[in-house]
């Protein structure tokens, strides 16, 4: 569940980026990375819990919003804006991966299990 991890990641850099990118004195940037960290984060961390696994699978269509915001915002997006983009491109191809994607298939699994 690499893929998860990585994702959780990624939402500690969107939840920090303000301060970073000097922007933190522009209270509804800081209060939307925050809540959209949270909502990555919670996604990915629903997908651990075998009933909500593809909970993960609503990152895609956060990843969408946030690069529409980043795009959107304005010409020259600022930097900020920029990371949104580069956030929700990232999260595209991470949120794809499945959550056992390092493990063999289960019927492998259960087959070498059998005959031990």
């Amino acid at each position: 569940m690499w893929g998860r991890v990585v994702e959780i990641m990624t939402a500690v850099w969107l939840a920090i980026s303000p301060w970073i990118f000097g922007v933190s004195d522009q209270p509804h940037l800081v209060w939307s990375d925050m809540l959209i960290a949270l909502a990555i984060a919670t996604c990915s961390g629903l997908s651990y819990w075998r009933p909500t696994r593809r909970a993960h699978l609503v990152i895609l269509l956060i990843s969408v919003g946030l690069i529409a915001w980043g795009r959107l915002s304005g010409t020259p997006p600022i930097a900020a804006h920029q990371n949104h983009i580069v956030i929700g491109l990232f999260l595209l191809m991470i949120a794809l991966i499945p959550n056992e994607a390092s493990r063999p298939p289960e019927p492998w699994r259960f087959e070498t299990t059998a005959k031990v």
